[in-house]
């Protein structure tokens, strides 16, 4: 991919960063309530709201308090909690351990199942493994992911000592614990995208192998393997792995509901804490912290696409 086109992809990037962050300030100007209130207490006497109020910079215009956030967000600063006082920075670090690994073994756990269940089901069609791929897929599909993490607690972690029910183990207490705390929550997260992945990749071999210069090469004695290998897996690969981006956003958002029912203090429930108490400085956070992760992954997909379609390399 030529340099312009890669600089083009950032720059639309930081644009897309820029507007999260003013659309997230600009709404959550509306969600009711008072932070100056909710800090001082019931009992508070208007002074005192004032006070914490101005304190907290809320007697300012709306312009300037949202100027005041965007340039300490340029220098490294997303504010400080209006409960705790902590930084924003410091507590997104904290939670963002539990998140990350959630999501990015649910990521591999989806793709591991998804895609050669797919491509088998793809190259398989009308057989009964496709029926039974597709089946399952649907299934997948339709099941709620806190309901799939309070059955896979049921049915593993409460006969199981080894496979703790709640909770979150950093790494560097062992691959083994750190792996037996995520597990449950993992699956649960990625068993959705996993059929989501499979019906694609289910649909995009299929595709491939109805295509004219398959049909040729096969006309010309090419060998079934050869063909899965070098056009059928290639080809049918770019589709998936668009949707693979998209998907991966998709984990991020949906851990909110996985971490409260699997008990993970994470970055959900760090922005359910957050929404329950109007700490618009952490929620605020939040949401630019995963518009910043799919703005990414959408920057990383798009070198992945780069690599498998030369169109795209030579443009």
């Amino acid at each position: 991919m030529k340099p312009t086109y890669v600089l083009t992809r950032i720059g639309g990037g930081l644009v897309v960063l820029w507007l999260v962050s003013l659309l997230t300030f600009a709404l959550l100007q509306l969600v009711p309530g008072d932070a100056a209130q909710l800090v001082a207490g019931d009992n508070a006497s208007p002074e005192r709201v004032e006070e914490i109020r101005r304190q907290l910079g809320l007697d300012q215009p709306l312009i300037t308090q949202y100027l005041s956030w965007l340039g300490g967000i340029l220098h490294g600063d997303l504010g400080n909690s209006v409960f705790t006082g902590d930084p924003v920075t410091a507590a997104i670090l904290r939670a963002a351990p539990a998140t990350l690994s959630i999501t990015l073994v649910a990521l591999i756990i989806a793709v591991a199942i998804g895609v050669p269940a797919g491509i088998v089901a793809g190259l398989r069609q009308g057989g009964w493994i496709d029926r039974a791929v597709s089946l399952l897929a649907t299934v997948g599909i339709a099941m709620p992911g806190f309901w799939v993490g309070m059955l896979l607690i049921l049915l593993f972690a409460l006969t199981n000592p080894w496979l703790p029910a709640t909770g979150y183990a950093p790494i560097s207490d062992g691959i083994g614990t750190w792996l037996s705390h995520i597990i449950i929550p993992a699956t649960a997260l990625g068993l959705a995208t996993g059929a989501e992945l499979a019906r694609h990749a289910r649909g995009c071999v299929a595709d491939v192998l109805e295509r004219p210069y398959i049909r040729t090469a096969r006309a010309r004695g090419a060998g079934s393997f050869w063909l899965i290998r070098h056009h059928v897996l290639r080809n049918a690969a770019i589709p998936v792995v668009t949707v693979l981006g998209l998907q991966a956003g998709r984990l991020l958002g949906g851990s909110i509901v996985i971490e409260m029912v699997c008990g993970v203090d994470g970055l959900g429930t760090l922005a359910i804490n957050s929404i329950l108490q109007r700490d618009l400085p952490i929620l605020q956070g939040y949401v630019l912290l995963a518009a910043a992760v799919v703005v990414v992954v959408n920057l990383v997909v798009d070198g992945v696409y780069g690599w498998l379609n030369p169109k795209v390399r030579t443009s």
